[in-house]
């Protein structure tokens, strides 16, 4: 007996499934489709967008940012599951090329009902909605003047659909903390870009907006080493990625006219790529501007990290080294106790040659210049400059020698008694030296750290104590280095030595405070650099 087949059946279309590849595609889970309703929002002009995320309904509700008459028309027959599949189809595909996927993400997450409401829907600008029930077919309206509805507002209403509030709430407040407009979520504004000091950095000390060689803000971290670029599409972190070379910054680059609204992440980083160099460009001028015009005005920490930046900056921008060099950018003391600010060049005019080694005088900025009788000019510089300026101009440190009024003697112990006792930094500096620690009572990036140093200087047995004080040169070459283990300075060499080992040779040369350092290591690290 033959079976006939009826070849039609076999050609249907299978619409669900395309709209569960095309949702598993653009997200990757139902989390994220709060963000890509904001973002289709903002993609349409909206300047403000409020989020609900109920435990059964999600509402985003925007000032501006509505849905045209003919998207509305071609999701309305897509929900409607009583047309025939072709036409359906056909609505879909049409919605894809008007760029309408956070739309068709609706769909494809099976919810009990859809209800839209936009004003300004059509060429007459009028408000239209739309209204689906799971089982029944998807109605327009056309609201008239005066209806129950606030006509500058649009509104998407989801309810049934399978939502993490917490990880939808966490995922879009990542990604909308650059938005140009303001984001409310459950009642609560992320604050506005364009008004906010940060710009939506977390910790920065400065901003600026960018034009060229595209869009975006940056901003100047007061932490940190290595500069960070997020992409934005439409308003919204799509990617982000890092870049090694020149001074820390933080960058949100809009890319909006470099790609089309459906790219991926893969594809935002290849076209930002050849725009990298002039984004950095632009930070360093914009580290140069904020030195000649602001400095006075920022804090301590903030001037000494924007001298960092810009030691960072003359090293690895040459185009823009000879402006850094003539920058006030180094705290300097005179004999007489004025304070003057100098640039590079002045400061390389005080550098002194001792035996075949350069070296400047310079203090800690926690050191005070009246216990210490100087002999010329004495710059205050933190371990992180020290190590900058040691490696662009090859020269050391040096202590300027104490004043005797300023040595603490017995007889003045014994005088002054219990209130020279109850100073910490006296108590540190009459202490004996901390007890030895063998390398198996360390952390990990702790014995990293010793691993490294003893590879760069073999004649001197390097070794971590316990303490908090200064660290201990025994003998001239020297012989023996203690490591005081809860100092700040050997902390930090612990730090940036576990992150990347190259850091070895500044953090020896801080150590070391400039004297002495081995000539093998100055040899390799400037092979390294």
């Amino acid at each position: 007996m033959v079976e006939h087949i009826d070849v039609a059946s076999l050609l249907t279309i299978d619409v669900e499934s395309e709209l569960r590849k095309l949702t598993q595609a653009q997200l990757q889970g139902p989390w994220q489709l709060p963000a890509e309703l904001v973002r289709r929002a903002l993609r349409h002009g909206a300047n403000r967008v409020e989020i609900e995320l109920g435990r059964q309904q999600l509402r985003v509700r925007s000032l501006g940012g509505g849905v045209l008459l003919p998207v509305l028309h071609e999701l309305s027959v897509l929900l409607d599951t009583k047309r025939s599949p072709q036409r359906r189809h056909r609505a879909l595909s049409a919605l894809e090329r008007a760029g309408a996927l956070s739309l068709l993400g609706i769909v494809g997450l099976d919810p009990a009902s859809v209800q839209i409401i936009s004003p300004n829907a059509n060429e007459a600008g009028e408000t239209m909605g739309l209204s689906w029930r799971r089982g029944e077919g998807a109605t327009l309206q056309r609201f008239a003047a005066g209806a129950d509805i606030d006509p500058a507002f649009a509104e998407i209403i989801v309810r049934g659909a399978k939502l993490d509030r917490a990880r939808a709430r966490e995922w879009l407040t990542s990604a909308a903390r650059y938005a140009p407009a303001e984001i409310i979520i459950d009642g609560r504004s992320l604050g506005h870009a364009n008004r906010s000091l940060t710009g939506g950095f977390d910790d920065v000390f400065s901003t600026v907006a960018i034009t060229q060689p595209v869009s975006g803000t940056i901003g100047l971290p007061r932490n940190g080493e290595v500069t960070r670029l997020y992409l934005l599409q439409d308003g919204l972190v799509t990617t982000h990625m890092s870049v090694t070379e020149g001074p820390c910054f933080e960058a949100a680059i809009e890319t909006r006219d470099l790609a089309e609204s459906t790219a991926s992440a893969a594809r935002l980083r290849d076209l930002i790529q050849p725009h990298v160099t002039g984004i950095m460009s632009g930070a360093v001028e914009h580290m140069i501007d904020l030195a000649q015009a602001r400095s006075a005005s920022l804090s301590t920490a903030d001037r000494g990290r924007l001298t960092q930046l810009l030691l960072h900056g003359a090293r690895r921008d040459r185009d823009h080294a000879k402006a850094i060099a003539r920058l006030p950018l180094f705290r300097g003391l005179d004999r007489d106790g004025r304070e003057r600010w100098c640039d590079l060049l002045a400061l390389r005019q005080s550098v002194q040659d001792d035996g075949g080694e350069r070296l400047l005088s310079a203090l800690f900025p926690d050191q005070d210049p009246a216990e210490f009788a100087a002999e010329g000019r004495v710059y205050v510089l933190d371990e992180s400059q020290r190590a900058l300026l040691g490696e662009l101009l090859e020269l050391g440190f040096r202590q300027p020698r104490r004043r005797v009024e300023a040595r603490r003697g017995l007889a003045r112990l014994l005088r002054e008694g219990p209130s020279l006792l109850r100073s910490r930094d006296l108590l540190l500096g009459l202490r004996p030296g901390g007890r030895q620690l063998p390398d198996a009572e360390l952390e990990p990036d702790q014995r990293l750290l010793l691993v490294q140093l003893r590879a760069q200087v073999e004649t001197c047995e390097i070794a971590m104590c316990t303490g908090a004080g200064p660290v201990r040169r025994i003998g001239a070459t020297p012989d023996k280095l203690l490591l005081p283990r809860d100092s700040e300075l050997v902390r930090a060499a612990v730090r940036v030595v576990a992150r990347d080992r190259a850091w070895v040779y500044p953090a020896l040369l801080a150590l070391l405070d400039g004297r002495a350092f081995p000539e093998r290591a100055r040899r390799k690290w400037s092979s390294v650099l």
